[in-house]
């Protein structure tokens, strides 16, 4: 009896070795992205932009692992008690696991579900303050691919509490 169930999961084995072997292989990508930062400060809202360096690994069509690290190009600011208060990124790093649903050959839809830690500075009068924080991160994108390895996506990322982001990026897959 044992020796009939190791013949018959070595023959498994070796059968599901070549099937396995059509499956798509998977694939290491990089890319960047523009961001438009929504901060809401409990004073007011700002909006700051940053550029964000993205890189990961898609296992298959439906699964991968993505890490991010953006930083700050140009700040905002608010008035509070007639003194501005200029508000920027600068910077925040990111991890993802990443699900995709293709909907054809060019055009998916993915969820992103992680951790991320970002650090704002406030500046005024010649002071300024910084604070970081680290919370879970989640997001909704749009991928549209431009060639069989490219592609330009569409995303809206919630960083961390009262910071969330709408990107605009660019993937190259190798």
């Amino acid at each position: 009896m044992k020796r009939t169930l190791l013949t018959l999961a070595l023959g498994t084995a070796l059968l599901a070795g070549p099937a396995s072997a059509n499956l798509d292989q998977g694939s290491p990508y990089f890319g960047g992205q523009l961001n438009y930062l929504d901060g809401d400060t409990g004073l007011g809202t700002v909006n700051p932009i940053g550029l964000t360096l993205l890189g990961g690994y898609q296992f298959n069509p439906y699964l991968g692992l993505e890490a991010r690290l953006g930083f700050g190009v140009s700040d905002d600011s608010i008035t509070f008690m007639e003194t501005d208060i200029d508000l920027e990124l600068d910077h925040y790093y990111a991890g993802y696991l990443v699900g995709t649903l293709p909907i054809s050959d060019w055009v998916s839809v993915y969820g992103l579900l992680g951790f991320a830690d970002a650090e704002l500075t406030a500046s005024a009068l010649g002071q300024s303050e910084s604070a970081s924080e680290n919370d879970f991160s989640y997001g909704l994108g749009l991928k549209l691919g431009g060639t069989e390895n490219a592609a330009f996506t569409l995303e809206y990322v919630s960083l961390v509490e009262d910071l969330d982001s709408l990107n605009l990026g660019f993937t190259y897959r190798f």
